[in-house]
C-alpha cells in the first residue's frame, strides 16, 4: 500500500511537471485558457474536483457523522491545472459523464454508463475537417485494437480526454517526440497489470519481445511504435489502424532502404508539423532531421563525391608521372 500510494503522489508530481510543455500553443491560445476562462469552473469544482482533482480528500459518513481522508485512485484522479489547460479546458464535467454523479455515493449505474469517442463530438464537422476525425475511426476500427477487444480500447484509453493536447505541441520534437508518443503505448503494453484487461493470461511486458532487433534500446530512441505496428496512409498524418504483432514490419530494407516507410509515417509528420510551425525554409530545409542510414541517398551528392575522388586519384597519378619523367633529366644536369 505505501508503494503505491508512493507512485501516486509521483504520478502527480509528474504530471504538473510537465504542465508548462503541454501548454506551449503561443501567447494568444495560452491567454484564452485556464479555470478563471472556464465559466463552467464553479461547478466543476463543487460537484467533482473538490473530490477527484485532490491527492487525498475527504469522506464523510453522512450517518455517524464520521470523517475520514483517504487518497483518491490514480485511475480518478484529474489535475485541475492540466485539465484546464487542455483542449478540452472550457468544458463542464457533466458535458461527458452522466449527472449521475452528482450524488454521492455515486450509482452504480454510472460506472456502465456510456464511453463517448472523439467522433461523437468532432466527426462530420467541418470545422474539424482538416484532422480527417471520421477517416482516423474507420481506420481504428480496423485496428487490433478494437478487432481483438471488442471496442474495449477507445480513444481515451490513448488520448486522456482531461490532458489530451496534440503531441506535437508538447515537445520540441526529434527524439523527444519520438519518447513521449512510444511512453503513450507502453503505459498499457509495458505494464501486465493493465494488459489483464483484455487477457486473463499471464501477460509478459513489451520489450522482451523486441529482443530480436539489433541494438534495440537504439531503436526504441529513434522510431515511435507506430510507425512498425500501424498500417500507413497518406491521407491521414497519424496513422491509427494498428496491426496485429505478427503483421508488424521485421525487415531491415523497411526502413533502411530508398523506399524507407519512416518517410511515410514518422517524418511525414514531423515535416508537416516543422514546416507549419517554422516555415518551409527553416522547418524543411535547415531543420530537417528526416534521416535515416540507407534511405536518405542523393545521386548529386553522390555523384560529386565520386567526382571529386576520381580528380584526387587522377591528379596524384598525373603527378606521379610528371615526377617520373622529370626526374632523371635534374640527376643529368647535376
Amino acid at each position: 500500500m505505501i508503494l503505491r500510494n508512493l507512485s501516486l503522489v509521483l504520478l502527480v508530481l509528474s504530471l504538473k511537471a510537465s504542465l508548462p510543455a503541454m501548454a506551449q500553443e503561443g501567447d494568444t491560445v495560452i491567454a484564452t485558457r485556464g479555470k478563471e476562462m472556464n465559466i463552467y469552473a464553479e461547478d466543476n469544482e463543487t460537484n467533482c474536483l473538490v473530490c477527484h482533482g485532490k491527492l487525498v480528500y475527504t469522506l464523510t459518513d453522512t450517518l455517524t457523522g464520521t470523517v475520514r481522508k483517504q487518497l483518491m485512485s490514480e485511475h480518478n484522479l484529474v489535475v485541475p491545472d492540466l485539465f484546464y489547460s487542455s483542449v478540452h479546458w472550457s468544458f463542464s464535467c457533466l458535458d461527458c459523464h452522466s449527472e449521475g454523479f452528482k450524488t454521492f455515493p455515486h450509482p452504480l449505474e454510472t460506472r456502465f454508463e456510456t464511453t463517448w469517442g472523439c467522433i461523437d463530438c468532432h466527426g462530420y464537422d467541418p470545422n474539424y475537417a482538416q484532422y480527417r476525425f471520421e477517416e482516423i475511426d474507420q481506420e481504428y476500427q480496423r485496428s487490433v485494437h478494437y478487432t481483438a477487444t471488442e471496442g474495449l480500447i477507445t480513444c481515451w484509453k490513448c488520448h486522456d480526454p482531461h490532458y489530451y493536447n496534440p503531441l506535437a505541441r508538447q515537445t520540441t520534437g526529434g527524439r523527444e517526440y519520438i519518447l513521449r508518443s512510444n511512453e503513450m503505448c507502453l503505459r498499457c503494453h509495458g505494464n501486465s497489470d493493465i494488459m489483464g484487461l483484455i487477457n486473463d493470461e499471464n501477460v509478459s511486458i513489451v520489450l522482451p519481445r523486441h529482443e530480436w532487433l539489433p541494438d534495440v534500446d537504439r531503436h526504441m530512441e529513434a522510431v515511435r511504435c507506430i510507425d512498425c505496428h500501424t498500417r500507413m496512409n497518406d491521407s491521414v498524418l497519424v496513422a491509427h489502424e494498428v496491426m496485429p504483432a505478427d503483421s508488424a514490419v521485421s525487415g531491415c530494407a523497411d526502413c533502411h532502404s530508398k523506399n524507407s516507410i519512416l518517410m511515410g509515417t514518422l517524418y511525414k509528420y514531423a515535416a508537416r508539423e516543422s514546416r507549419d510551425e517554422k516555415g518551409f525554409i527553416n522547418g524543411v530545409i535547415l531543420r530537417n532531421e528526416s534521416y535515416v542510414i540507407g534511405a536518405n541517398r542523393s545521386k548529386f551528392i553522390s555523384f560529386t563525391g565520386l567526382f571529386l575522388i576520381g580528380m584526387t586519384i587522377a591528379f596524384a597519378m598525373v603527378h606521379t608521372i610528371f615526377r617520373i619523367i622529370i626526374k632523371p633529366k635534374e640527376e643529368v644536369h647535376e
